[in-house]
Protein backbone atom coordinates (compact mmCIF):
# COMPACT_ATOMS: atom_id res chain seq x y z
CA UNK A 1 0.00 0.00 0.00
CA UNK A 2 2.83 2.34 0.66
CA UNK A 3 4.37 1.63 -2.82
CA UNK A 4 0.80 2.29 -4.27
CA UNK A 5 0.62 5.99 -2.48
CA UNK A 6 3.96 7.17 -3.39
CA UNK A 7 2.87 6.11 -7.10
CA UNK A 8 -0.31 8.76 -6.67
CA UNK A 9 1.66 11.46 -5.21
CA UNK A 10 4.44 10.97 -7.90
CA UNK A 11 1.64 11.24 -10.62
CA UNK A 12 0.46 14.12 -9.51
CA UNK A 13 0.07 17.36 -11.87
CA UNK A 14 -0.84 20.90 -11.94
CA UNK A 15 -2.05 23.50 -14.27
CA UNK A 16 1.71 24.50 -15.41
CA UNK A 17 1.46 20.77 -17.08
CA UNK A 18 -1.51 21.34 -18.71
CA UNK A 19 -0.97 25.12 -19.61
CA UNK A 20 0.01 24.05 -23.29
CA UNK A 21 -3.41 22.50 -23.54
CA UNK A 22 -5.41 25.02 -22.45
CA UNK A 23 -3.53 28.14 -23.85
CA UNK A 24 -4.43 26.14 -27.30
CA UNK A 25 -7.89 25.63 -25.97
CA UNK A 26 -8.59 28.69 -25.43
CA UNK A 27 -7.43 30.24 -28.77
CA UNK A 28 -9.44 27.45 -30.48
CA UNK A 29 -12.25 28.18 -28.91
CA UNK A 30 -11.84 32.66 -29.25
CA UNK A 31 -11.37 31.50 -32.37
CA UNK A 32 -14.69 29.34 -32.81
CA UNK A 33 -17.03 31.84 -30.45
CA UNK A 34 -15.27 35.41 -31.06
CA UNK A 35 -17.36 37.67 -28.52
CA UNK A 36 -19.53 35.22 -27.11
CA UNK A 37 -16.56 33.62 -25.39
CA UNK A 38 -17.00 35.76 -21.76
CA UNK A 39 -14.73 33.74 -19.59
CA UNK A 40 -12.93 30.71 -19.05
CA UNK A 41 -11.54 29.54 -15.38
CA UNK A 42 -10.30 25.99 -14.29
CA UNK A 43 -11.44 24.79 -11.20
CA UNK A 44 -10.87 21.10 -9.40
CA UNK A 45 -8.14 19.08 -9.02
CA UNK A 46 -6.04 20.46 -11.94
CA UNK A 47 -6.84 24.01 -10.63
CA UNK A 48 -5.12 22.55 -6.96
CA UNK A 49 -2.66 20.47 -8.35
CA UNK A 50 -3.61 17.36 -7.23
CA UNK A 51 -4.58 15.74 -10.40
CA UNK A 52 -3.95 11.94 -11.34
CA UNK A 53 -4.46 9.60 -14.43
CA UNK A 54 -7.69 9.64 -14.52
CA UNK A 55 -8.94 13.21 -13.81
CA UNK A 56 -10.26 15.57 -15.91
CA UNK A 57 -9.46 19.47 -16.87
CA UNK A 58 -12.62 21.21 -15.38
CA UNK A 59 -13.36 24.34 -16.98
CA UNK A 60 -16.57 27.05 -16.28
CA UNK A 61 -17.39 28.72 -19.49
CA UNK A 62 -19.25 32.23 -19.22
CA UNK A 63 -20.73 32.86 -22.96
CA UNK A 64 -23.45 35.10 -24.63
CA UNK A 65 -25.93 33.55 -26.82
CA UNK A 66 -27.15 29.92 -26.05
CA UNK A 67 -25.98 26.85 -24.13
CA UNK A 68 -26.36 24.52 -27.21
CA UNK A 69 -24.14 26.93 -29.11
CA UNK A 70 -21.65 27.74 -26.26
CA UNK A 71 -21.55 23.53 -25.97
CA UNK A 72 -21.28 23.03 -29.86
CA UNK A 73 -18.24 24.90 -29.92
CA UNK A 74 -16.61 23.91 -26.89
CA UNK A 75 -17.46 20.13 -27.97
CA UNK A 76 -16.05 20.91 -32.10
CA UNK A 77 -13.05 22.30 -30.53
CA UNK A 78 -12.17 19.31 -28.01
CA UNK A 79 -12.49 16.82 -31.21
CA UNK A 80 -9.94 19.55 -32.93
CA UNK A 81 -7.38 18.62 -29.64
CA UNK A 82 -7.62 15.00 -30.29
CA UNK A 83 -5.34 15.03 -32.92
CA UNK A 84 -3.22 18.15 -32.00
CA UNK A 85 0.46 17.89 -31.17
CA UNK A 86 -0.27 19.69 -27.94
CA UNK A 87 -2.41 17.19 -26.64
CA UNK A 88 -0.70 14.41 -28.05
CA UNK A 89 2.64 15.58 -26.40
CA UNK A 90 0.82 15.59 -22.94
CA UNK A 91 -0.84 12.47 -23.34
CA UNK A 92 2.91 10.88 -24.29
CA UNK A 93 4.06 12.72 -20.69
CA UNK A 94 1.13 10.72 -19.45
CA UNK A 95 -0.98 13.48 -18.69
CA UNK A 96 -4.38 12.40 -19.95
CA UNK A 97 -6.62 14.59 -22.27
CA UNK A 98 -10.24 14.57 -20.51
CA UNK A 99 -11.66 17.95 -21.18
CA UNK A 100 -14.79 18.85 -18.70
CA UNK A 101 -16.57 21.85 -18.81
CA UNK A 102 -19.76 24.12 -17.09
CA UNK A 103 -21.68 26.35 -19.43
CA UNK A 104 -22.80 29.54 -17.83
CA UNK A 105 -24.29 32.32 -20.15
CA UNK A 106 -23.65 35.41 -18.61
CA UNK A 107 -26.82 37.07 -17.78
CA UNK A 108 -27.57 33.92 -15.55
CA UNK A 109 -23.81 34.87 -14.02
CA UNK A 110 -25.49 36.96 -10.99
CA UNK A 111 -27.85 33.70 -9.77
CA UNK A 112 -24.52 32.24 -8.20
CA UNK A 113 -23.79 28.31 -8.90
CA UNK A 114 -21.94 26.23 -5.49
CA UNK A 115 -18.87 25.76 -8.08
CA UNK A 116 -18.31 29.45 -7.80
CA UNK A 117 -17.06 28.80 -3.92
CA UNK A 118 -14.75 26.74 -5.54
CA UNK A 119 -13.66 29.24 -7.71
CA UNK A 120 -13.58 31.38 -5.05
CA UNK A 121 -10.84 29.12 -2.93
CA UNK A 122 -8.64 27.35 -5.94
CA UNK A 123 -10.22 28.61 -9.25
CA UNK A 124 -7.42 30.16 -12.26
CA UNK A 125 -9.26 32.58 -14.30
CA UNK A 126 -7.46 31.92 -18.26
CA UNK A 127 -9.40 34.23 -19.86
CA UNK A 128 -11.63 37.21 -19.08
CA UNK A 129 -11.18 40.10 -21.10
CA UNK A 130 -13.79 41.99 -19.94
CA UNK A 131 -13.34 40.94 -15.90
CA UNK A 132 -16.76 39.26 -15.55
CA UNK A 133 -15.71 36.60 -13.66
CA UNK A 134 -12.68 38.28 -11.55
CA UNK A 135 -15.67 40.72 -10.81
CA UNK A 136 -18.18 37.83 -9.56
CA UNK A 137 -15.03 36.05 -8.09
CA UNK A 138 -14.78 39.41 -5.76
CA UNK A 139 -18.04 39.66 -5.42
CA UNK A 140 -18.89 36.13 -4.13
CA UNK A 141 -15.30 36.43 -1.91
CA UNK A 142 -16.12 39.72 -0.08
CA UNK A 143 -20.03 37.96 0.30
CA UNK A 144 -18.31 35.03 2.00
CA UNK A 145 -16.04 36.99 4.26
CA UNK A 146 -19.29 38.99 5.46
CA UNK A 147 -21.06 35.73 6.29
CA UNK A 148 -17.44 34.10 7.98
CA UNK A 149 -18.31 31.24 5.21
CA UNK A 150 -15.29 28.88 5.47
CA UNK A 151 -14.45 25.95 4.02
CA UNK A 152 -13.51 22.64 6.26
CA UNK A 153 -11.21 19.69 4.66
CA UNK A 154 -11.70 16.25 5.82
CA UNK A 155 -8.81 13.65 6.77
CA UNK A 156 -9.69 11.90 3.03
CA UNK A 157 -8.93 15.04 0.78
CA UNK A 158 -13.30 15.83 0.72
CA UNK A 159 -14.39 18.92 1.82
CA UNK A 160 -17.44 20.81 2.26
CA UNK A 161 -18.22 24.63 2.95
CA UNK A 162 -19.88 26.25 6.22
CA UNK A 163 -21.38 29.46 4.52
CA UNK A 164 -22.95 31.17 7.59
CA UNK A 165 -21.53 29.76 10.75
CA UNK A 166 -24.65 31.07 12.75
CA UNK A 167 -26.99 30.16 10.54
CA UNK A 168 -30.63 29.86 12.13
CA UNK A 169 -33.33 27.64 10.55
CA UNK A 170 -35.43 29.51 7.80
CA UNK A 171 -32.78 31.66 7.06
CA UNK A 172 -31.40 32.22 3.73
CA UNK A 173 -27.99 32.71 2.45
CA UNK A 174 -27.03 34.90 -0.15
CA UNK A 175 -23.66 35.71 -1.45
Amino acid sequence: MGASSADDAAARYGYADVKPLTDRLLAMLHEEMGDDLVGVALYGSVARGEARSASDVDLFLVHRGSRTAARTAFTKVVLALEDDPVSNRLQSEGIPFFLAAIFRAEETLPDTPWLMLDLCHHGIILFDPRDVLRNKVSEVRAGMAELGSRRVELADGSWYWILKPDLRPGEKVVL
